[in-house]
């Protein structure tokens, strides 16, 4: 009895093996409609739940007096925004 090609000893082979099963139906299942939708709410509810973090943090960070990210991404463009002449 021949063992099947994605059971091996060697990983990188087994893994090949492996990806050429499965990687057309994946294909298949993620060029769908409703797969595109999931994955487009998937990822605006990420950012929100990130942007809801992030504030958060900056807010308890700031509470301490320490400076925030948002206190830090903001100078860093004032300094930017300065004529070179006065850097």
């Amino acid at each position: 009895m021949s063992l099947p090609t994605w059971l091996s000893p060697d990983l990188t082979k087994a893994f090949f093996a492996a990806e050429r099963q499965v990687s057309p139906r994946l294909e298949a299942a993620l060029r769908t409609d409703v797969a595109l939708d999931v994955l487009a709410v998937a990822h605006a509810l990420r950012r929100l739940a990130g942007g809801a973090v992030t504030g958060a943090t900056n807010r308890v960070v700031e509470t301490f007096g320490l400076p925030s990210s948002r206190q830090m991404r903001r100078f860093q463009r004032s300094i930017d925004e300065l004529p070179r002449s006065q850097r």
